[in-house]
């Protein structure tokens, strides 16, 4: 009997269980190896795909029964789980942002006069701590945040003042090394903790808090982040993966700007769409 005579006599007794094996098993392959592409290891993803034709050449040829072929066709599934744990908890927490936060907080919608005001005092205490090298890191949230990231700082509630961001980020007070949340007019919270990004390439001379930033960024397309270095005192932007550096003033008001419109919330706003330093993560 030939190999194709033998596939022919495999597929006289093709049952729609089969089928639905097939479809599930192609649907968790094709997931873990958009995962391994994705995290940079190509070369384990160039593995992944030579170890499922090898695989499935064996059971087609009669080699491996049906329950060994699927066994080995699971070990892939399991190790990328295993060695990408923290990407598929990133992903997830991307694609869950949508969900409604425990934490009540009022939803006013400010005034032109309001946002300005606002935006003005974010401006004023960021360059203020950029030119004495006080680290810090902002995020602007449009809507609402994962209570995991609130419940890690210090609940505050109040009203937003330039001097109050200052004394939030004064070196070695108990408030200083976390991130402070604001909504609208109001500081929710500070001292708050924000999950790291897992990004391999990013340069160097970007410290915790910009991964910090980043992360948050990654796993919540909607915020915006602030982050002041204490190294360098360069400001720098971070929403939705990408972040920009060496804001002035000017396209630091900019960013906010686009950070309390509706280009900070669901989409990416026209700061991050049209503008071409940015860099991507």
């Amino acid at each position: 009997m030939t190999f194709f005579d033998h596939v022919a006599t495999k597929f006289q007794n093709f049952s729609a269980t089969d089928a639905v094996f097939i479809v599930f098993m192609a649907v968790v392959l094709i997931f873990c190896f958009v995962i391994i592409k994705k995290c940079n290891a190509v070369w384990l993803a160039h593995a992944f795909i030579v170890y499922l034709i090898a695989i499935l050449a064996l059971s087609i040829a009669g080699v491996l029964p049906s329950a060994v072929t699927a066994v080995f066709l699971l070990l892939p599934a399991l190790l990328s789980f295993a060695l990408f744990t923290p990407e598929i908890k990133q992903k997830v927490l991307r694609y869950s942002w949508r969900t409604q936060s425990q934490h009540k907080h009022e939803n006013v919608a400010l005034n032109l006069a309001e946002l300005e005001d606002t935006i003005s005092h974010i401006v004023r205490a960021v360059q203020k701590m950029a030119k004495q090298d006080v680290g810090a890191l902002i995020v602007i949230v449009p809507d609402k945040i994962s209570d995991y990231i609130l419940d890690s700082g210090t609940l505050l509630n109040s009203d937003i003042s330039s001097e109050l961001i200052e004394a939030l980020f004064v070196p070695k007070t108990p408030l200083h090394d976390g991130a402070i949340i604001i909504k609208g007019k109001k500081i929710l919270a500070a001292g708050c903790y924000l999950p790291l990004s897992q990004a391999t390439d990013l340069p160097k001379e970007l410290g915790t808090r910009h991964r910090a930033a980043i992360g948050l960024s990654e796993s919540d397309p909607t915020v915006t982040a602030i982050v002041v270095s204490e190294e360098t005192g360069i400001i720098s932007a971070m929403h939705d993966g990408k972040y920009k550096r060496y804001l002035d003033p000017e396209t630091l008001t900019k960013v906010l700007r686009d950070a309390y419109s509706s280009g900070g919330g669901q989409t990416d706003g026209d700061m991050w769409r049209t503008e071409q330093n940015e860099e991507q993560i």
